[in-house]
């Protein structure tokens, strides 16, 4: 009878489970999960300035590729996560434009910060 104390099983460990949900703040903004590849209709010959193609070009753009573009301040991206439709700026913005506080009030020398 004098058994005394069983020796606690080790216990087993879990492998890490991915995240239920999108982490990055890129990927919260755009409501998207990692690893997204957006797509667009192609783009047609002539369109881009830096390209000599003769063939539509295909529009695929990540969801980290726009959220380094968004933290860039493209102007393009900015309209589009506004208005969700990409058409001509009506007017170009001012120099000197606080462009990247679109929606904030404006700063205050009681408030410099904000």
């Amino acid at each position: 009878m004098g058994e005394g104390r069983r020796k606690p099983r080790p216990r087993r460990r879990r492998a890490p489970r991915p995240a239920p949900i999108a982490l990055e703040p890129v990927d919260l903004l755009a409501g998207l999960a990692p690893g997204v590849v957006l797509r667009a209709d192609d783009l047609p010959p002539g369109i881009d300035a830096e390209s000599s193609a003769r063939t539509p070009q295909s529009a695929t753009l990540t969801v980290a590729e726009a959220g380094r573009l968004i933290r860039s301040g493209d102007g393009t991206i900015r309209r589009l996560i506004r208005t969700t439709v990409l058409g001509p700026e009506k007017r170009p913005a001012r120099e000197g434009a606080d462009t990247d506080r679109a929606g904030v009030p404006p700063r205050t020398a009681r408030k410099p910060g904000e």
